[in-house]
């Protein structure tokens, strides 16, 4: 039996405890994504039958009947309502939309279907007949609204939309769908539902960490409870209990709404939640508050006695017991597909929607039977297309079976609590293998670049699992990564967490995306509008590694990374950054080693330095702009010239410097389209070898957190596997001699270059605005030559 079957089947039958798990993939090291394991190392077994529909489904519930489920996607594939048969799993209907969010509401009598249309600020109104779906009203919201969630009063008909834009409640008149009244609320209204006294209304305030109470019959605001951190989706269970899912602490709230209490002030982590707060859930199968869990959709069975929570982040679905009004039981947890973001409860069966897929794949040679013709004819599929999106019904009430899924889970999931303090494995390296241990390692500097994958750059090397084909940037563009490469140790096994630069940044910075990054780049990535965002909905609970360092007393000096729109404006304090500038990476860089010089006569480097070097994101072909080959190497010559200036400072024998691709869209990869290239270089590093281990972005953040003595942020960083492979326990502090550059690093487009004409219509000033797949085919044109196939692009829906 080969190694990779091995895993797999062990995996698979949750015949193992993720010790061994971890135990068989370290004697054979060489493990990659597979059928039953992601590109992060998390395990993936969803149980079940799957019915393909869009990816990133925001909400999902039954038909007054209980004979139809209603979905509404807003992935990188689509806008889309979706109608399946309950008993068979087909699908029945899918619409098209503009836009659309998380709203799903039916009138009293089951004829018409409200749906909220996002940032179109529209509330849409179907008439309804047994799945089928057909358009009759729809009512816009004032310019810049976002409508979210929605509710429907069973005695008035009366529907209740949020407007996340503006932080209110609108009430409207059934039929016209005329405003009748309007209630501030929190920030972001995400989702809303009537109390079992059918008088006030309950509102998840996504923003600001609380359910906004209005009294339906004067509209008017009553009070906000305190809730856990990004409350989301609710459930009203028939006893009136309402469990409140808040994503960024891994709790559901429960609150009473038979009748409204007193306000006595809200809860604390340190005290009993008061007021209407009756039990506090930890949806994390092993309990902690670090972020990770993610638990972003609730439902209650129709008998009242069980509750279902998806928990996104890790991949399963939580069941608990609450026929007892007064205590909750925590009972186990089902496996899912990739990132579950909707859950319904039937009588026999658990409808839950995956946002993501059933398992990470390479993004080369294209998977999809009919891709988009590229500009030369060879199919890759962009990352965003990747995904696909799935129900999947499990057949729901047998003990055994929940026994052996929750052993199951436990399985898939790396995150131990021990590992907060202490690694699952042991060190063999200067890397210590807990929190409280010593390193030799003073200084870290962290650089974050901008997409691409392994194969663009590596893909030359013959050390490494390279595909030359797909080498867009080889040695004679990136001659000091090579070097470096060759000098220290090539990755070839390193991963991206996310998919593009706004939740890459995130990754890379904070070890997690939240609900609303993930939700919000396949939306505004495929032009189908933003989220109404801000730092509440944006930072991870921890904050980002300055936060962390700064807390534990290390001092922090940051340049160009921590400004960023990508980070929900959560910045570097201005004490805490160093000498920066704008232009080419090859000069800018010059501000770090201005700064790596003063320390040297005051003998005081920060702790942790982190920096943004984006120029190999390139500026296309568009005319007078640097050559994509000019911009990559600048950045190469940037690298070696960071390396030379520490490898000769003071300071050398006491850093560790780490680069990597704050993620891997912009091209193709034959292992996995979240493959990308990183390099750690340090006197302690290994010289002239090649680590196999399977790493990701979280698996560079846990090493700087342990070499500085840092506690982990969530349980992402908690889980990664270190990288002792890559460190040794003796060290070399020869000096680097920086490659030269072998291409014209002031060489500019011409107006006949590959793809000028649209380069010229591109937004380029800022990552990520330009379309990725247009300017993939630009940049693979310019690299190769117009004679090199082309690995096309492609969007689809469906098989």
């Amino acid at each position: 039996m080969n190694r990779g079957y091995l895993i797999l089947s062990l995996v698979a039958v949750g015949a193992v405890s993720f010790a061994t798990y971890r135990a068989v993939t370290k004697a054979k090291p060489v493990v990659h994504p597979g059928p039953n394991l992601l590109m992060n190392g998390w395990g993936i077994t969803p149980v079940g039958n799957h019915v393909r529909i869009g990816d990133m489904a925001l909400k999902m519930v039954f038909s007054p009947d209980r004979k139809q489920l209603v979905t509404t996607t807003l992935g990188f594939g689509g806008v889309h309502v979706t109608t399946l048969d309950a008993a068979t799993h087909q699908v029945i209907q899918t619409v098209d939309l503009e836009k659309v969010w998380n709203g799903i509401a039916f009138s009293p009598d089951g004829k018409t279907l409200y749906i909220s249309g996002g940032n179109s600020g529209k509330l849409l109104a179907f008439d309804y007949d047994a799945g089928k779906l057909t358009k009759r009203n729809e009512i816009k919201g004032p310019e810049y609204a976002f409508i979210s969630g929605l509710a429907v009063s069973p005695k008035t008909g009366r529907i209740y939309a949020c407007n996340e834009s503006f932080n209110q409640l609108y009430a409207l008149e059934p039929g016209t769908l005329k405003v009748l009244g309007i209630v501030n609320t929190g920030s972001n209204p995400h989702s809303c539902c009537l109390g079992e006294d059918g008088r006030h209304l309950y509102i998840s305030n996504w923003g600001s960490n609380s359910v906004t109470v209005v009294d339906t019959q004067t509209n008017a605001h009553v009070r906000d409870i305190r809730v856990g951190i990004r409350p989301n989706d609710m459930a009203l269970a028939p006893d009136g209990r309402l469990f409140v899912a808040c994503a960024g602490d891994n709790t559901v709230h429960v609150i009473q709404t038979r009748s409204l209490e007193a306000a006595v002030g809200g809860p604390t982590r340190a005290t009993r939640p008061p007021e209407g707060v009756r039990e506090v859930l930890n949806t994390a199968i092993e309990p902690t508050l670090l972020e990770g869990s993610s638990p972003v959709a609730v439902s209650v069975a129709p008998d009242g006695k069980t509750l279902y929570v998806a928990n996104a982040d890790n991949n399963d679905v939580l069941v608990a017991d609450i026929s007892d009004p007064k205590t909750t039981t925590i009972q186990g947890f089902i496996p899912t597909g990739w990132y579950p973001t909707a859950v319904a409860a039937g009588e026999s069966q658990l409808y839950v929607a995956v946002g993501k897929g059933l398992h990470s794949r390479a993004n080369y040679p294209s998977k999809v039977a009919n891709p988009e013709e590229g500009r030369q004819g060879q199919k890759f599929d962009y990352t965003g297309n990747c995904f696909e999106g799935y129900v999947s019904a499990i057949p729901i009430g047998s003990a055994p079976a929940l026994t052996a899924w929750t052993r199951q889970v436990r399985a898939n999931i790396p995150f131990r609590v021990d590992n907060v303090l202490r690694t699952a494995a042991k060190s063999d390296s200067i890397v210590p293998d807990a929190t409280n241990k010593p390193s030799p390692i003073d200084h870290v500097l962290y650089v974050i670049m901008e997409n691409r994958t392994y194969d663009q750059v590596f893909g030359d090397m013959k050390e490494g699992n390279g595909e030359p084909y797909l080498c867009m940037y080889g040695e004679k563009v990136t001659p000091n990564r090579h070097k470096l490469a060759r000098e220290y140790t090539l990755l070839d096994n390193l991963y991206c967490n996310g998919e593009v630069s706004y939740d890459g940044h995130s990754w890379c910075d904070g070890a997690i995306a939240t609900d609303e990054m993930q939700k919000q780049w396949t939306s505004g990535y495929s032009d189908h509008g933003d989220i109404v965002n801000g730092e509440e909905l944006q930072v991870p609970a921890a904050g980002y590694l300055w936060d962390l360092a700064r807390r534990h007393g290390l001092s922090v000096k940051a340049y160009g990374e921590g400004d960023s729109d990508y980070l929900g404006g959560h910045a570097v304090p201005v004490d805490s950054r160093g000498t920066w500038s704008e232009g080419r990476d090859m000069n800018r860089v010059d501000g770090w080693i201005k700064d790596l010089h003063k320390a040297e006569t005051t003998g005081k480097l920060p702790s942790f330095m982190i920096m943004s070097l984006g120029e190999d994101h390139t500026s296309g072909t568009r005319p007078g702009s640097f050559t994509p080959e000019a911009c990559v190497a600048s950045n190469d010559v940037a690298i070696g010239k960071i390396i030379a200036a520490a490898s000769r400072s003071k300071f050398w024998k006491s850093t560790a410097i780490f680069f990597v691709e704050d993620d891997a869209q912009d091209g193709p990869d034959h292992v996995d389209a979240h493959r990308t290239f990183g390099l750690v270089v340090s006197p302690w590093v290994k010289r002239h070898a090649v680590d196999h281990t399977m790493y990701s972005q979280v698996s560079m953040v846990r090493t700087i957190e342990l070499l500085l003595g840092l506690p982990p942020m969530t349980q992402y960083d908690a889980a990664a596997t270190p990288m002792f492979g890559v460190f040794g326990r003796k060290a070399d502090t020869t000096p680097y001699q920086p490659a030269p550059a072998q291409v014209d690093l002031q060489a500019k487009n011409s107006p006949k270059a590959p793809g000028a004409k649209e380069s010229m219509a591109m937004n380029l000033t800022e990552y990520d605005k330009a379309p990725a797949d247009a300017l993939n085919q630009i940049l693979w044109a310019a690299a190769k030559g117009p004679n090199v196939p082309y690995p096309a692009l492609h969007r689809t829906f469906g098989k």
